[in-house]
């Protein structure tokens, strides 16, 4: 009798592995119809090779995180900026990285997943954290801020949580805007992150409101919802009181905000070129020593609060 449950079980397990092997054949066969048929690439190739450039960021994450958590000591000196180009021409075009430097701070800033990390040195490390999609726009952030937070940078929002200071910006992507239902879309976007920020009070979020776009992509109802939401940002009706939360405004200080020009509410004249939405160097060089001197007097203040924080009940 036994030997013939151990016959059984053989023969079940062969006939699961021939239908498994069936499946995968139809698979193929099917996969190999569409390239055929369509005469386009099947994309596994591709979709190996993210695989492989994910995992061996992940691998090198790991690797950087006692060094980078070796700077966290609690003195609110190792940040890290989270950003795409608007904020990669902020530091490259200007003295922003020396001014943090100077002040004694360690400035890490992270770029699109494909350039990924940079060292307060301005050395790219050759990895980055897997930010959600790559997507730093409201919807991005607040997808990045709905992880799980684990001891060990396995996701993207652990690997920025590795820092004492975070600073945040959405692309000006962000600022497309059609209507009002998008506004309070948006604003449910940055709600999240709140909820975020009030249960770990034990780390300071810089947030900067999204830059503006240009008048060739930005009717004036754009503009002014986009105002709009950098306002409310800095509101207390979106801050609350909330003593980890700091939110500087990059949107005016690219924007037009003379109430007279056509280009009210969309980015300057003198600080554009052509129609593209990002600011000139010009633009940067005038505004870099604002945000770094904000960013600076953000964490002093910070720092002058700490004596009795605690984490902060979320007010709906």
């Amino acid at each position: 009798m036994q030997t013939l449950n151990v016959n059984r079980q053989k023969f079940r397990m062969l006939s699961f592995l021939l239908v498994t092997g069936e499946i995968f054949v139809l698979a193929f066969l099917i996969l190999l119809a569409v390239r055929v048929i369509g005469g386009k690439p099947l994309g596994i190739r591709s979709f190996v090779e993210i695989q492989i450039w994910k995992a061996g960021a992940l691998v090198k994450s790991l690797q950087y995180s006692s060094e980078i958590k070796s700077l966290s000591q609690g003195k609110y000196t190792n940040i890290i900026f989270l950003h795409h180009s608007v904020g990669d021409n902020l530091i490259r075009q200007t003295d922003f990285r020396d001014r943090l430097t100077q002040a004694g701070f360690s400035f890490w800033d992270h770029d699109y997943n494909y350039y990924g990390l940079n060292n307060p040195d301005g050395e790219n490390l050759g990895f980055h954290f897997n930010v959600p999609e790559d997507n730093t726009d409201p919807v991005g952030l607040a997808k990045l801020f709905s992880q799980k937070v684990y001891p060990l940078p396995i996701n993207a929002l652990s690997g920025l949580m590795q820092y004492e200071v975070i600073i945040l910006k959405s692309c000006f992507t962000g600022n497309v805007l059609p209507d009002e239902q998008s506004v309070e879309q948006t604003k449910q976007y940055y709600e999240v992150m709140h909820r975020f920020f009030a249960e770990h009070p034990e780390k300071l979020f810089i947030l900067l409101t999204t830059p503006p776009l240009n008048s060739a992509e930005a009717d004036a109802a754009m503009g002014a919802r986009a105002r709009e939401i950098s306002e409310w940002l800095q509101s207390q009706e979106y801050i609350r009181n909330l003593p980890n939360l700091y939110v500087f405004d990059l949107y005016s200080a690219f924007a037009e905000n003379n109430l007279d020009s056509p280009n009210y509410n969309r980015l300057r004249e003198d600080y554009k070129e052509g129609v593209d939405n990002h600011p000139t160097m010009n633009a940067n060089q005038d505004v870099a020593p604002v945000l770094a001197q904000f960013i600076i007097d953000a964490i002093n203040d910070f720092r002058s609060k700490q004596i009795g924080l605690t984490s902060q009940p979320y007010e709906n």
